[in-house]
């Protein structure tokens, strides 16, 4: 059976197990704690397992991986140098993240499972503090990111997990030189996380309908002017354009808009049952600002994949928008609709031992 199919099968017995039986005792939250842990051991499980196969860019890393072991760390120093100052090469920090890995393993598997264990275990605590509905946050991890964050990504998902699941935490708590430490070190490992610096400021802004209006508005007015937004931004967040290389994730653009304007309806909703409504708003807003780059070039989706993280949160937030009748045929209407659009089952995947 597809590992994909097997791992929404366990996600979904996971929920009936933890919830069901410790909201009878009285413990959901010890049943919500389970539960993200057990996900996040399969998860750790199914990225850090995976084969060389599973994407083009596993093999180059797996090579540089290689590279890294046989430099020392001044070659390695020098090349903040050469990056920042000489405009040569890219993204030093990765390097010495490697180097410091390889002091205790020289073993790419056990690289890709160490960097499996930081993305994931920041994402279970992230899922358990912050969501209303931790399976439907996993599922919609499951269905539009895991095949990002989870098989493909490497640098991306160590600069994630600073930018948003730990600057996020200086973005809610208002600390902004933590924040910008930790952009600053994402930033050299991914150039993209420098695209993350401006949610720091725009957070907390006041959703009105003036300001969403703007917003909303803003979204055909970039998609008409794409080339020329992806210029200006290109360059900034690492990504050169290529004339050949066009297209865009459809299906994703869809439902993400399709989220944008539903929250956009139950805005006055949602302000009453959600402290964070800000941050969940403005960081919908951004990910839909920056989609018309994934048109121009898909790899700008990297850009966009550190916003929709947030939906995670978001989506199961606006559930609460409903009646509390309506809580559990909305979710299942929800569910259901996130596992018809994705292409989950679609992905390859192999194991190293394959």
């Amino acid at each position: 059976m597809n590992i994909y199919v097997v791992n929404i099968i366990l996600t979904f017995l996971w929920a009936f197990l933890c919830f069901k039986v410790f909201k009878g005792s009285g413990e959901s939250n010890q049943g919500k704690k389970i539960f993200c842990t057990l996900t996040t051991i399969q998860w750790i499980l199914i990225s850090g397992l995976r084969g060389m196969s599973v994407s083009m860019d596993m093999l180059s890393y797996k090579l540089r991986f290689e590279k890294t072991l046989h430099s020392h760390w001044w070659e390695l120093f020098k090349n903040f140098e050469l990056v920042y100052i000489n405009g040569e090469g890219k993204d030093p920090g990765y390097a010495i993240f490697e180097k410091t890995v390889q002091i205790f393993t020289h073993d790419y598997q056990t690289f890709l499972f160490i960097v499996a264990i930081i993305f994931f275990t920041a994402m279970g605590v992230w899922v358990y503090k912050y969501s209303e509905n931790p399976l439907l946050s996993m599922l919609i991890f499951d269905s539009f990111m895991s095949s990002f964050f989870a098989i493909t990504g490497t640098r991306q998902t160590l600069a994630t997990v600073l930018v948003v699941f730990i600057g996020g935490y200086f973005i809610r708590k208002r600390k902004l030189w933590q924040f910008l430490v930790v952009t600053f070190v994402a930033y050299t490992i991914h150039k993209s996380a420098i695209c993350v610096l401006p949610f720091y400021f725009i957070a907390n802004i006041e959703i009105t309908r003036k300001y969403v209006a703007v917003c909303v508005g803003s979204i055909p007015i970039l998609f008409i002017f794409k080339e020329q937004f992806f210029n200006v931004l290109g360059a900034l967040a690492g990504y050169e354009y290529d004339d050949l290389e066009s297209g865009g994730a459809y299906g994703f653009t869809l439902m993400y808009i399709a989220v944008l304007v539903v929250s956009i309806l139950l805005l006055r909703h949602f302000k009453y049952i959600s402290e964070d409504y800000k941050l969940y708003y403005n960081a919908l807003f951004l990910g839909a600002i920056f989609l018309p780059l994934v048109f121009v070039n898909p790899a700008a989706m990297r850009v966009v994949q550190y916003y929709s993280l947030y939906l995670m949160l978001l989506i199961p937030q606006l559930v609460k928008c409903f009646e509390r009748k309506l809580h559990g045929p909305i979710s299942i209407a929800m569910i259901g609709a996130i596992l018809l659009a994705t292409n989950v089952y679609n992905y390859h995947y192999e194991f190293f031992w394959q």
